[in-house]
């Protein structure tokens, strides 16, 4: 009975991975309500234009900065489900000691383009927020604002990136 409980204890996830996985879960769940509130928005825009004759101005710029948000929030968790894009064509026909080599260091690629991405747009609003900029359009608002969903989704992306890492190196994955 104590093998039992052991091996089922092996098979339980790490409390950092779970936290880390409802958190990325809560953002893929934000990304998909911004989805469909970009649809609605879309769907009033069309409205008022075609229809009313009356376009919002602001419409198009709001739903830019929303698909943006919906993407990078979403990023990490298509991660999380391997809803990702993958060309499997010949890592599936590799030895299962490669497979494992070759899923390490495709981690490793995700975690070195989010941190590419991270450093890039943390530098990017902290000139924006030091600087005062504002958005050019009918939507004035702070520039580094609309930025912060592309540095969270960067940094969700690098912890999913180095939580599959974490379970590949450990044979969990």
């Amino acid at each position: 009975m104590q093998v039992e409980e052991q091996k089922g204890a092996d098979n339980a996830p790490f409390f950092p991975d779970r936290i880390v996985s409802g958190i990325i879960w809560i953002c893929g769940a934000l990304s998909t309500l911004l989805i469909l509130w970009i649809f609605v928005q879309i769907c009033v825009a069309v409205t008022f234009r075609y229809v009313i004759d009356r376009p919002l101005q602001w419409s198009d710029e709001m739903i830019g900065y929303l698909l943006v948000a919906a993407v990078m929030m979403g990023a990490a968790e298509a991660l999380r489900r391997n809803d990702h894009i993958a060309i499997d064509l010949l890592t599936n026909r590799l030895p299962p000691r490669l497979q494992r080599a070759q899923a390490v260091f495709a981690q490793c690629c995700v975690i070195a383009f989010a941190v590419v991405v991270g450093v890039s747009i943390w530098d990017a609003i902290s000139f924006a927020h030091a600087f005062g900029s504002y958005s050019v359009g009918y939507i004035e608002i702070q520039t580094w604002i609309p930025q912060v969903p592309v540095l969270i989704g960067s940094v969700l992306l690098a912890l999913m990136a180095a939580l599959r890492l974490s379970q590949t190196i450990r044979g969990r994955a």
